[in-house]
């Protein structure tokens, strides 16, 4: 299956890990999160999920937790994020930090990896290199954990609805000689791996910042050949928004993506939809990003 079919099937994983996440009952206090690639920036979001409900989380680079393991002193146990499961730097850091630790993934490494409990999420188990539908479901699963089902159980359904709309999103978006997107708060991890698949996938320039930083310096960049995303939450935005309104002054093209928080998937497929487009565009194979693999192993 190749990344446009594995991106039009998150559905199915969504429903699973909508299961999955009602269901969970790992503990959340003293949560070292930890992924590399992608799933660094699905530990963040969770990190930040848990913080919201009042409990100490954190979340680093596995690679980060393995080479200065003093960073992960005061957790209780960690929660590893890893699609393959055989991401070398998270099994190594797991063996390092001797923590009680679980896994989330959508292939399971069997019991010699080290963790106390997995969730396999192996209806969104994907055969692309790029990650897409993979990381949406383990979205679902974190959302649904910390909100609880009700807030996520429609979310198939939504998909299903407005997979159209959201394609046709991705064509009508600006094409730029230079991208940024910008989040706050879990939107911040959004953006990260939104930049990360424009530039895996489409070889584009691409900077993902915390929108209210993105003034400190970084602004210099922009000018009309510069498309800003700006990820807003629906239920406010108004410092977010300001910052769109001062770069369009600048002469970018500014496009405002809103969200509600248990929605956040809906956000990310016409991102992962406008970097297969993208790579089509420029003539490049999104089935064989440049230079990756599936998994990374050192």
């Amino acid at each position: 299956m190749g990344m446009l079919e594995e991106i039009k099937a998150s559905g199915e994983g969504w429903a699973q890990a909508v299961e999955a996440g009602s269901a969970c009952a790992w503990p959340w206090e003293g949560t070292l999160f930890l992924g590399s690639g992608s799933s660094y920036y699905l530990a963040r979001i969770a990190a930040w999920l848990a913080r919201t409900q009042g409990h100490q989380a954190q979340a680093l680079p596995s690679g980060e937790a393995l080479l200065h393991p003093q960073v992960a002193a005061g957790a209780r146990h960690l929660v590893g994020i890893s699609r393959s499961g055989q991401t070398t730097e998270l099994l190594r850091a797991v063996q390092a930090l001797r923590l009680p630790a679980f896994l989330l993934t959508t292939r399971d490494p069997g019991e010699r990896a080290g963790f106390v409990q997995r969730v396999v999420l192996d209806r969104a188990r994907e055969e692309a290199i790029v990650q897409t539908r993979s990381f949406t479901s383990a979205l679902v699963f974190f959302l649904t954990a910390f909100l609880g089902k009700g807030a996520t159980a429609g979310l198939p359904r939504r998909f299903a609805e407005a997979e159209g709309k959201l394609w046709e999103a991705a064509l009508s978006w600006p094409r730029a000689k230079r991208y940024f997107v910008l989040g706050t708060g879990p939107a911040w991890g959004l953006a990260q791996e939104v930049a990360l698949k424009l530039k895996e996938t489409a070889l584009v320039q691409v900077e993902a910042f915390h929108t209210l930083e993105f003034r400190h310096g970084p602004m210099s960049m922009v000018d009309e050949e510069a498309a800003v995303f700006l990820l807003l939450p629906m239920e406010d935005g108004g410092l977010e928004r300001a910052v769109g309104q001062e770069m369009a002054t600048l002469g970018a093209k500014v496009v405002e993506v809103a969200y509600r928080l248990p929605e956040m998937p809906l956000a990310l497929v016409p991102f992962q939809f406008l970097a297969y487009q993208l790579a089509k565009e420029r003539g490049l194979d999104p089935e064989r990003p440049r230079n990756l693999t599936y998994a990374v192993q050192l």
